[in-house]
């Protein structure tokens, strides 16, 4: 007789990716720290701090209805601090892409649901990117112009999440974000 498994999917994860001593790199994790701060007490949402490449990030969401990513996206640097969103889908290649010890989200999304992991599918895993070009530089906390795009990639997260914040997030104070 087959065996019958009863699995039950946790609703949404938001998770901030970067590293905070990498200046730019951290406004993931800094604006996932926004958003945490401002969601109300009964959201059915999740939120976690990652440094991890596709991979991680794939095992992350198993079992999660839904995603929502935040992380620095590489830009000229005319055009940092402004705030993009899009599905998994539509993925631009990452630095992570290259290395031979890991792959980039859509390749390490497309082995774990080969494999059979309980995986959001792509539509249902959003982006939200902060353009920014001082990541691969030592510093404790961003350049002004990705610090003040982060109000804007937190309110984006909450427009994605349906949710009205508990707080403006306006009022936040993003040196209380800076912390490593």
């Amino acid at each position: 007789m087959p065996r019958v498994y009863l699995v039950m999917l946790m609703t949404t994860l938001v998770i901030g990716l970067g590293n905070p001593i990498l200046t730019d790199d951290g406004v993931g994790i800094y604006t996932a720290r926004f958003v945490e701060q401002a969601l109300p007490g009964d959201a059915d949402v999740e939120v976690v701090e990652l440094a991890v490449g596709g991979l991680g990030l794939m095992e992350t969401m198993i079992g999660y209805e839904r995603a929502i990513i935040i992380d620095a996206i590489w830009s000229p640097r005319e055009k940092v601090g402004r705030v993009v969103c899009f599905d998994a889908g539509d993925l631009p290649e990452t630095m992570n892409s290259a290395s031979a010890h890991d792959a980039d989200l859509p390749t390490a999304l497309s082995v774990g649901r080969r494999l059979g992991a309980l995986l959001p599918p792509n539509k249902n895993i959003q982006i939200v990117g902060i353009t920014a070009r001082e990541v691969l530089e030592f510093g404790a906390e961003p350049t002004p112009p990705v610090a003040a795009a982060v109000p804007e990639a937190a309110e984006a997260v909450f427009d994605l999440l349906g949710y009205t914040p508990d707080i403006d997030i306006r009022s936040l104070s993003p040196a209380d974000c800076w912390r490593i």
